[in-house]
């Protein structure tokens, strides 16, 4: 089976917790996260790992400044089938764009 490297991109429009990346089929290693502060003011910005049932943070309340970004994880992670990766911003706008790079199809 070969290995696909790939991209998801959302904007995030409110304070909700968002749902970026979903895998749908075989496990997915999270190679990359970008979170990009597209606001007048500083964010606080939560990422979490959903293993299909359980929600456990990646990142939690982590500022990020107008303008700035956040490269939210060093290693990899493994996105297990069935789970799913997802962001929240404080603001009420959101005011946030998310890039995820993964690995995928991986067995």
């Amino acid at each position: 089976m070969a290995n696909n490297f790939n991209s998801t991109t959302a904007s995030l429009t409110d304070a909700t917790l968002t749902t970026v990346k979903t895998a749908t089929s075989n496990k997915q290693v999270m190679i990359g996260c970008l979170v990009s502060n597209t606001g007048a003011s500083a964010i606080l910005v939560d990422i979490v790992l959903n293993d299909g049932s359980n929600d456990r943070y990646i990142v939690k309340q982590a500022p990020v400044p107008s303008g700035s970004s956040l490269e939210a994880i060093s290693g990899k992670v493994i996105i297990p089938n069935g789970g799913a990766i997802k962001v929240k911003s404080d603001n009420a706008s959101g005011t946030a764009d998310v890039i995820i790079s993964t690995l995928e199809d991986v067995a």
